[in-house]
């Protein structure tokens, strides 16, 4: 998995690889012969057009250096599918795993990319059966693809949905029952999670209560994060005139965003790492 090494906002990611995995990771190496928090998750972990991301500025306050395992765009496929990772996160002192979208996983109806997981590689036959007026070549990437069938019957998107939240709940109750003991689950999200993901597509995507409910329960702590509207219109402002589309800069948590989550996480942590 590759990124560029400067965001819009000219920021240095220090991108980074370990042995023994293909991803990049955002920097700075951290030496695991040393204590480390483990932070596991997609773009919001990685700090995407954010100089000091939440796990940098947790880490100030915990006698550990951060670990930054974040994938831009990244699913549970892909951190469950690595072993460095795997091994790695089971080996800190403090696992943080933030609560992903559900797009971004191979399926009962469609295959993702084993590391890119946002990349659409390609359908199964029960979505070929499913969709037969659809041209699935067309697509790239989940969320476009995903968008596409929302528009062709909302019926039959439903039951894609579903599926995906099934396997959603599976995979990260597995990371969790692997991961142990001193794994604390976030959620980072503008909104909290809500009754019914299918019709409030906020990121994470399909995540809703319920699902949270049956899941919280196999980490050691849940800790929410929903940025208020004033820390909001700020990063907002912060990063208007950069190349984003205004729609783009509503899905990014900024500076003072990642700042709430780590102070949401700051106590909790403390605790656990006595």
């Amino acid at each position: 998995m590759s990124y560029d090494s400067k965001g819009l906002n000219r920021i240095d990611y220090e991108l980074c690889n370990y042995d023994g995995s293909r991803i990049t990771f955002r920097g700075p190496k951290t030496d695991i012969g040393q204590r480390y928090i483990a932070f596991l998750g997609a773009t919001e972990t990685f700090g995407k057009f954010v100089e000091d991301p939440f796990p940098k500025l947790l880490a100030e306050f915990l006698p550990a250096k951060p670990m930054n395992l974040g994938m831009i765009n990244g699913g549970v496929d892909a951190i469950l599918g690595d072993k460095f990772v795997m091994e790695t996160a089971k080996k800190a002192d403090l696992r943080i795993v933030q609560v992903i979208g559900a797009l971004n996983q191979t399926n009962h109806y469609f295959k993702v990319h084993p590391r890119r997981n946002d990349r659409f590689v390609a359908p199964r036959e029960p979505l070929k059966r499913m969709f037969p007026e659809i041209d699935f070549a067309e697509f790239h990437f989940t969320k476009a693809m995903l968008t596409a069938l929302h528009g062709c019957s909302k019926k039959r998107y439903r039951m894609l949905c579903d599926e995906l939240q099934k396997k959603w709940l599976t995979s990260m109750a597995e990371l969790l029952e692997q991961l142990g003991e001193k794994t604390i689950l976030l959620w980072f999200g503008s909104v909290r999670p809500p009754k019914n993901a299918v019709r409030n597509p906020k990121d994470p995507m399909l995540i809703d209560a319920k699902m949270i409910a049956q899941l919280r329960g196999k980490a050691s702590a849940y800790v929410e994060c929903v940025p208020g509207p004033q820390a909001v219109e700020r990063d907002a402002n912060a990063l208007r005139g950069t190349l984003m589309s205004p729609e783009a800069i509503q899905q990014v948590m900024g500076p003072i965003a990642h700042a709430q989550a780590a102070q949401a996480l700051q106590e909790i942590s403390e605790q656990m790492m006595r």
